[in-house]
């Protein structure tokens, strides 16, 4: 499951659509346009995110394996948006 088809599913649940599997497909739509909406409006950091993934960016070091920088990028990527999800 791509991250946009979980984001639609939380908004669904959220929004109390009730069971995914059970709603229309114009249903799907409203909602996977609200996570495209979403994600577009987080694109850009705040601050605190950048701060937060930079903690990560801090302990990179030469000579990791790529499987290490993919993990290093996808840290960055959960810490900022936590940072995001702390502020509300």
């Amino acid at each position: 499951m791509t991250p946009v088809e979980r984001g639609m599913q939380a908004l669904a649940v959220a929004l109390g659509a009730g069971d995914w599997e059970a709603l229309d497909s114009a249903s799907r739509e409203r909602f996977a346009g609200a996570a495209h909406a979403m994600l577009e409006a987080m694109r850009e950091p705040d601050a605190l995110m950048m701060e937060a993934g930079a903690e990560i960016v801090r302990h990179v070091h030469e000579g990791e394996s790529e499987e290490a920088y993919r993990n290093d990028a996808a840290n960055i990527w959960r810490f900022m948006i936590a940072a995001a999800v702390a502020q509300d």
